[in-house]
């Protein structure tokens, strides 16, 4: 798929996601919506918001204005050595598919090596504070899954992130880091832990466009993508009202793997756990085979 056609639909006026999303499943190209008679384009947009006018622009100068400016803005991007991935790349997340219409990127934007996006990698969610035995023990299950080869997917923010991104680089283990922000907008505290880890054969993606944010709504989306693009889940004292708490509602529904590491038993004054009969409580180092097992099983889905 046409990266710089993506671009261009969502930088149409009107055109958001979804509607950019159902174009592109039937027309993967610009040239391949020229060459489509106009009725059957409309009839794809069927129920969208002002249809009618977005197949006006689609096939007049406002959607070649807008080409120029996306391959422009891929010419720039490039120059700064990153990548924006569609939909039928190489290594675009195929765990995507599983995600809403809605919640689904059009694309993704990427600092680093992209084929670490395509090995299904397990997914460490941890939010601070967290107590010592959790993420101790997610530390532990870290230099686990480096010694056994298996990736990890984490955020971009301070603290609990940086610590897995540290742990990555020391050992040149790949690591996709998922960030709230544009890549221009990654908090500062991060930054040195995250190039080092992209310098070891890591990835920084987001979503958003490179100026945009931070935000912190925007972070229950960062969350969704990262146990999206993943096979298992593994989140660190996971409380709710939080966008770790979404991640895991969602990768349940999505019948994912889903594990958890927290204290035995929480303090008192700790909020409700999100334990659920299918959640996998990760308790002693042995339960770790049952992570690096499904992960195994993940990457060798993908493979097939």
């Amino acid at each position: 798929m046409d990266a710089s056609f993506a671009l261009a639909l969502l930088g149409l006026d009107g055109v958001g996601r979804v509607t950019a999303g159902r174009l592109l499943e039937h027309f993967p190209t610009y040239e391949a919506l020229r060459d489509a008679p106009r009725e059957q384009v409309l009839l794809r947009l069927r129920g969208a918001p002002r249809a009618e006018r977005t197949v006006d622009a689609l096939f007049g100068d406002v959607m070649r204005a807008a080409l120029e400016a996306a391959r422009a803005t891929l010419r720039d991007l490039q120059d700064r050595h990153v990548q924006v991935l569609a939909p039928g790349h190489a290594h675009w997340p195929s765990g995507f598919d599983d995600l809403d219409r809605a919640d689904r990127p059009v694309v993704l934007y990427a600092f680093g090596d992209t084929s670490a996006l395509a090995a299904r990698p397990v997914a460490l969610f941890g939010r601070a504070p967290l107590p010592a035995p959790p993420y101790e023990a997610a530390q532990a299950l870290a230099r686990r899954l480096i010694a056994e080869g298996i990736g990890m997917a984490c955020g971009a923010r301070p603290g609990f992130d940086v610590a897995l991104h540290k742990l990555c680089a020391a050992a040149r283990h790949p690591c996709v880091m998922v960030t709230r922000a544009g890549l221009a907008r990654l908090d500062g505290p991060a930054r040195p832990s995250v190039a080092a880890s992209v310098k070891a054969g890591g990835v920084l993606v987001t979503s958003f466009p490179p100026t945009h944010g931070p935000f912190e709504h925007d972070d229950a989306e960062r969350a969704r993508l990262q146990a999206a693009l993943a096979g298992p889940s593994v989140f660190v004292a996971p409380r709710a009202e939080t966008p770790e708490a979404r991640a895991l509602d969602w990768a349940l529904d999505a019948r994912r793997p889903v594990f958890a590491l927290d204290e035995d038993p929480p303090p008192d004054d700790a909020p409700a756990p999100l334990f659920t009969e299918r959640v996998h409580r990760v308790d002693r180092p042995i339960d770790l085979d049952w992570v690096v097992a499904a992960a195994r099983s993940k990457r060798d889905e993908g493979r097939t």
